[in-house]
């Protein structure tokens, strides 16, 4: 009778691991601070600690303190910089940002100031996004030349960065590309990396190894064929569950063909089993410590969250953003057009 009795508490313990933390439950946002940017669009958000760097438009970079609820912002214009910038990474010591469009660069945050640490000149170069895997390795990815994808890399903390051959890269067909929607059309679980594409194709490209290699997985059941359409943004909960989101932003109100899950490491999709969904959609996320149960999503017309691994979806917020990054399970900060908002989920 012991051994029995230990056997169903294991069973329960077990059975209660892989239960829905958020089954019946609606979170709600409550704005702790609202921070104004005039003038300035804010597309892509890293932590450092619990404190946010980012990077936006008209050269615009700061830092916001989350306990102190203060920002810091500043620009590269003395030194006659007008880019935009919507991808950024960090590592434990060192804050990184890039540019998208010609000349690309790419900023090392130092003691001493922003220093240039890359440049790119090409008529068709175009970063959509980057992260660093560990404080050494880092990986930049951008819409292809010549057919392959840009990629850029280093192994030294980001000190210098090298451009990818062309044979290293995954090749893209003729109208396909990446978004820099909000710095997330790439996801990473420790070495594993996953890239979705959009335009004539929507398709997702994954790499074992750091990226060194890549592979496609599979064609997303997403809206696809034109440059608005397909994906814009995936984010991965472990090696096995993962979200894709995205649509048409030239007719952001229709739902079809916006949400794709996978439960397998991507090798296969699925559309949502309900209809409540949302339309077209810049960014997702897994909330922290939901089992991958728990996302959110910023769409064209507000914010929405699941609760059941994204099969079904509720507007919790009107207002419209770029980015969303959690600082923890109960903290969300999200970035638009001349502001970022920091919430509180309950």
């Amino acid at each position: 009778m012991r051994y029995f009795t230990i056997l169903l508490i294991l069973i329960l313990l077990s059975g209660c691991g892989n239960s829905n933390p958020y089954e019946g439950k609606t979170i709600r946002l409550a704005v702790v601070k609202d921070f104004n940017l005039p003038k300035v669009s804010v597309r892509a958000m890293v932590l450092l600690d619990k404190n946010v760097a980012f990077a936006g438009s008209d050269a615009t970079f700061g830092f916001i303190n989350t306990q102190n609820q203060t920002i810091a912002t500043n620009n590269l214009k003395n030194i006659q910089v007008i880019s935009d910038f919507r991808a950024v990474a960090a590592t434990k010591e060192r804050f990184f940002m890039l540019s998208i469009a010609n000349p690309v660069l790419l900023f090392r945050a130092d003691p001493t100031g922003m220093k240039e640490v890359y440049r790119e000149e090409h008529p068709e170069v175009f970063y959509d996004a980057m992260c660093f895997i560990d404080d050494q390795y880092g990986i930049a990815i951008g819409d292809p030349i010549e057919g392959r994808l840009s990629v850029l890399t280093t192994n030294n903390g980001g000190l210098q960065w090298e451009k990818k051959s062309w044979s290293q890269t995954p090749k893209m067909a003729e109208g396909e590309a990446i978004f820099a929607g909000s710095n997330s059309a790439m996801a990473r679980v420790g070495k594993k990396m996953w890239i979705v594409t959009g335009g004539s194709q929507s398709r997702v490209f994954y790499s074992d190894n750091k990226g060194y290699k890549w592979q496609e997985l599979a064609v997303l059941p997403l809206v696809q064929g034109k440059a608005s359409q397909g994906a814009f943004s995936v984010d991965f909960y472990d090696n096995q569950t993962g979200v894709v989101v995205g649509g048409d932003y030239e007719n952001p109100t229709h739902k079809q063909g916006t949400i794709a899950i996978t439960a397998d490491g991507g090798k296969t999709w699925r559309t949502p089993a309900t209809n409540k969904v949302m339309g077209y959609a810049n960014c997702v996320k897994y909330i922290p410590n939901s089992r991958g149960y728990a996302l959110m999503a910023a769409a064209a017309d507000g914010i929405y969250f699941s609760a059941d691994k994204g099969d079904s979806w509720e507007r919790i917020a009107n207002e419209s953003y770029h980015a969303l990054l959690f600082i923890d399970e109960h903290t969300m900060i999200a970035s638009g057009n001349e502001r970022i908002t920091l919430f509180r989920l309950f």
